[in-house]
């Protein structure tokens, strides 16, 4: 799939970040370059909307988790915002896992975030 990424200052050093689409292994790279670029500057805060954001993966969390780290230590945020429940899913699963993670390969943990979504999903058309 494709990750579209749009970014606008709302108002000086405060930027909102809207993600559509699929952020995997092969889309990653798109997102960090542009938080990147953002937290450079440096950012005082950043918005993900994720209103639109589809599907999200270990390297898709992996740069989100960065890029709150790179935040915190410049002194700044940054966000989620409406996250769709298989999203939503990822995200808690990923906090409720222990600091040495249970997984032995990003594959792996791929494949287990790739099926919580698809379970999310199939009941939210029940």
């Amino acid at each position: 799939m494709s990750l579209k990424i749009t970014a606008q200052e709302k108002q000086a050093l405060y930027y909102t970040v809207k993600l559509e689409g699929s952020l995997d292994t092969s889309t990653y790279p798109q997102l960090e370059s542009q938080l990147r670029a953002l937290i450079v500057i440096p950012a005082k805060a950043i918005v993900l909307d994720m209103s639109k954001l589809d599907y999200i993966s270990s390297m898709g969390l992996r740069v989100i988790f960065k890029a709150l780290k790179d935040m915190q230590a410049q002194g700044g945020w940054l966000v989620l915002s409406s996250m769709q429940p298989q999203i939503h899913k990822v995200f808690e699963i990923a906090n409720a896992l222990p600091d040495d993670g249970i997984f032995e390969t990003v594959e792996e943990a791929d494949a287990y975030y790739d099926a919580m979504q698809k379970k999310v999903r199939e009941a939210g058309k029940k």
